[in-house]
């Protein structure tokens, strides 16, 4: 291969996933891991009983955690809501990861406003295969990569339980920011529908009236329904749902419910969204008192007996 080369255009074919996986709930249940625009768990929407199409690729997000690249060694298939990068000829699998480790430090330049697309990706710069050295090898630990399916178990509280919408304790609007061309950067974090970070995009100079405090936030583009509570003042794009508290709720019941409703991200994907509408009308189930009220000292005990609610709570 040519030491010149130096475009990532010339060491792989750019492509969009498969088309006709928009609405996975018409899919059945299989071993094939179908891979989307999620940021963790490689990439791996779930297991589906799809056909294979890709193996030793590169996938990368083009929605939702844009630009979080992953390599897929294992056979799968993904979704046109990612890119697929098609090595040209043999590469080695640490070669692989240098090249995602490269797209991933990249994914700064991309957002809901300049999204990646693989002419803006095909013009990277990086090494070509006889010019890369890795100081580790991946033949170790590679076999930790290959996803897992998982099964999700419903919460088991050993106390009354009751199903309520979210829409009779929570008023739902959305982000007023569509894009951060015209923004100024500053302090204020701009929540996007990213499941790092907490969903923060950038800090910008946005006005007192425009931020929020307080308030969960329910993504509804990327993997729809991830939620995050921001005790913080902070502002949304518009593609983002605030929750806002119809009456006065102990912060460790906000944090439940991220957890109740982050619990059921498995209901909803690209094509299956949960916008407004659909997030008032989702029912959960939380912890009741003698009254059927929502528990909230019960909660507040279980975030207690976590050492983890030290760290929140600071």
């Amino acid at each position: 291969m040519d030491d010149s080369v130096n475009k990532l255009i010339q060491l792989f074919d750019i492509k969009y996933g498969s088309k006709g996986y928009d609405n996975k709930s018409f899919l059945d249940k299989g071993n094939m891991p179908l891979i989307a625009s999620q940021g963790v768990d490689n990439g791996v929407f779930g297991f589906f009983d799809v056909p294979e199409k890709y193996k030793r690729i590169i996938t990368v997000p083009r929605t939702g955690s844009i630009g979080y690249a992953f390599v897929q060694l294992e056979g799968c298939n993904a979704t046109d809501d990612c890119m697929v990068l098609l090595p040209k000829s043999e590469m080695t699998d640490e070669y692989l990861f240098y090249i995602a480790t490269i797209i991933r430090n990249q994914r700064w330049r991309y957002n809901y406003g300049r999204k990646i697309t693989p002419k803006r990706l095909a013009q990277l710069d990086v090494k070509t295969p006889t010019e890369f050295t890795a100081p580790l090898n991946f033949a170790s630990i590679s076999k930790l990569l290959i996803p897992k399916q998982r099964e999700v178990k419903d919460i088991e509280y050993g106390v009354d339980t009751k199903e309520f919408e979210i829409g009779q304790f929570f008023k739902i609007k959305k982000g007023k920011y569509h894009s951060v061309n015209e923004l100024e950067e500053g302090e204020v974090p701009l929540i996007s529908c990213s499941e790092f970070d907490e969903g923060i995009a950038g800090f910008y100079d946005i006005p007192d009236d425009h931020t929020e405090m307080g308030k969960i936030t329910v993504a509804y583009d990327g993997r729809p329904l991830t939620a995050n509570f921001h005790q913080y003042k902070f502002a949304a794009y518009d593609n983002v749902g605030i929750l806002e508290p119809k009456v006065s709720m102990k912060t460790t019941t906000l944090l439940f419910t991220i957890l109740l409703l982050n619990n059921e991200r498995w209901r909803y994907n690209y094509g299956r969204k949960c916008y407004k509408q659909k997030l008032e009308k989702l029912k959960i189930d939380f912890p009741i008192d003698k009254n059927g009220n929502i528990n909230e000292k019960y909660i507040e005990m279980l975030f207690k007996s976590r050492d983890l609610f030290g760290i929140i709570k600071n």
